[in-house]
């Protein structure tokens, strides 16, 4: 499987650091590597419009609407993102199941909506709810996605797992999932990268993605 770079900008970057960003990346990629950027909504017309033409660099939203198009007021379906290329959606990140307060069947629409509307969900999870994560999503969506695993003791706290650790986490999710692209999430940076990328198959990173030249480091 090709290794999956994500960065995950959260809620960063405003419209000019975004374009200084894009200015400043600089990397050539591998035949088996990819890097998907996820910026917040107001930035995605233009990070899809400076990516366009990379290869092997793709577009993510960093969540979805659990709905279709209609009357529902302030959320952002896959509709509305039609034209921009959005390849991935990140769903159920810790952070929003931590402060917006996501259950696991709110996860599970979202997939279904971005799975039905060409995108692949980038599913976040934690290891005490892998098995709970994937019973309420359908069955026969489970090996479309790729999941990953962040554990919440690391999200944001340079507390990153244990790479032996991830290893076995990522062979239990591929057992519940099934063959799926499984990725570490939690405090990855240039110095520690290397043996997480031993044991899976991409890393999701937050901090370390939004400088450019630390993040083009992760890839090298």
């Amino acid at each position: 499987m090709p290794k999956l770079f994500v960065a995950n900008w959260k809620s960063n970057k405003s419209l000019e650091e975004v374009k200084q960003w894009l200015n400043d990346f600089h990397v050539e990629l591998k035949d088996n590597q990819k890097v998907v950027i996820a910026p917040p909504y107001p930035l995605l017309s233009l990070v899809a419009d400076k990516i366009k033409d990379l290869p092997r660099v793709f577009l993510a939203v960093q969540n979805l609407s659990s709905f279709p198009a209609g009357s529902y007021t302030g959320e952002v379906c896959m509709r509305n993102l039609e034209g921009l290329g959005v390849k991935y959606a990140i769903l159920g990140h810790s952070e929003r199941r931590r402060y917006l307060k996501e259950s696991h069947q709110d996860v599970a629409n979202k997939i279904s909506q971005a799975l039905s509307n060409g995108a692949t969900p980038i599913v976040c999870v934690d290891q005490d709810y892998i098995e709970d994560q994937a019973r309420v999503i359908e069955p026969n969506l489970l090996n479309q996605c790729v999941v990953a695993y962040e554990p919440l003791a690391a999200i944001g706290t340079g507390e990153n797992a244990p790479a032996d650790k991830v290893a076995k986490v990522s062979k239990e999710i591929k057992s519940v999932f099934g063959n799926v692209p499984v990725l570490y999430g939690g405090s990855v940076n240039p110095e520690n990268i290397t043996p997480y990328l031993r044991v899976t198959d991409g890393v999701l990173v937050g901090g370390a993605s939004l400088d450019a030249e630390v993040f083009a480091k992760l890839i090298y």
